[in-house]
């Protein structure tokens, strides 16, 4: 069958230990998987597709999941229901109707595409989280997980953003959910580590480590991003090589970088420069003439649009 990659974030992932990543960022598929692989892959997708039940943050979606030549297809019917009060702090999530049935999904849809059991049980087992193995730069990385279309489907920019959410909700389980980040849990990318915490549509939110004398972006291609970046730095000290000059950081200090501005960082200190890095929006909506601003400008009238309260009862005394 074939499929599109769908480039889901701005980083490209590399070699993590068990699994064979290389640094040319080309992952080696597992191409078959044996029953009793089969059956350890379903337990875990299974234990995923229980705790979504509960999950404040399901919607609903029809995809796939593919390992090797199995399929399973996960279907979701998200439940809310408002208070009678009418205050959203009062709404109750779910219980959600989650289906986990092995097969393909009988429409054609988006779908996970795991690249060997292996990379399932370290998401599973929290040694890597499923948006950092997901992480990739260019259509031709191949990494632990893809994201793909189905023959005769062709993904709309909100089916990345469902997409997004399945990928950070549904494989993290627990209420609240926790996300280990750091060098232990990372992947290298951009000459550096880092660690998906967070990923929406509009802003993915990363750790990343930079040891000494590395450099993040130094790669011509990689030096200007399609997306602005916000670097928070939380540790160390280094510099942002940049279009104004350089620029010093370290603890206390935040840089944002606009579209399309080179930022070069630079580690020039005795220990680690470390932080919070922001991508606002998705590189594919940004690829192919479509800016930012004007991204931004086409949220706020949806905004000015919304109906705020959705057709809710008020209250006159409201806490």
């Amino acid at each position: 069958m074939r499929a599109k990659t769908i480039m889901l974030a701005g980083l490209a992932a590399l070699a993590t230990p068990g699994v064979a990543m290389a640094q040319n960022n080309q992952v080696v598929a597992q191409d078959t998987v044996t029953e009793a692989e089969t059956a350890s892959a379903e337990e875990i997708l299974r234990d995923y597709a229980n705790d979504y039940v509960n999950d404040p943050m399901a919607l609903d979606a029809n995809f796939g999941i593919k390992l090797g030549q199995q399929w399973w297809t996960v279907s979701v019917v998200r439940k809310e229901t408002p208070s009678q009060r009418g205050r959203l702090t009062d709404h109750t999530f779910g219980p959600h109707d989650v289906l986990l049935a092995r097969g393909m999904p009988a429409e054609p849809t988006w779908y996970f595409d795991f690249a060997s059991l292996d990379v399932l049980q370290k998401v599973a087992n929290g040694e890597v989280n499923a948006g950092t193995a997901a992480m990739q730069s260019f259509g031709s990385d191949r990494v632990g997980l893809e994201t793909r279309d189905m023959e005769g489907f062709n993904s709309t920019s909100g089916d990345e953003a469902d997409r997004y959410v399945a990928l950070a909700h549904f494989f993290t389980k627990g209420r609240p959910e926790v996300i280990r980040f750091g060098r232990d849990n990372a992947l290298q990318t951009h000459g550096v580590q880092a660690t998906a915490i967070h990923m929406v549509k509009a802003a993915r939110i990363l750790h990343f480590s930079i040891n000494r004398d590395e450099a993040a972006n130094a790669d011509e291609q990689l030096e200007a991003s399609q997306t602005p970046n916000l670097f928070i730095v939380t540790h160390g000290r280094g510099t942002i090589e940049s279009d104004d000059g350089t620029i010093p950081v370290e603890p206390g200090v935040a840089v944002y970088v606009p579209q399309f501005t080179k930022h070069v960082i630079r580690n020039d200190g005795g220990e680690p420069l470390e932080g919070i890095l922001i991508l606002y929006g998705d590189n594919s909506d940004f690829a192919f003439g479509t800016s930012f601003p004007t991204y931004v400008t086409d949220l706020n009238e949806w905004h000015r649009q919304y109906e705020f309260r959705q057709g809710q009862p008020t209250t006159e005394n409201e806490e």
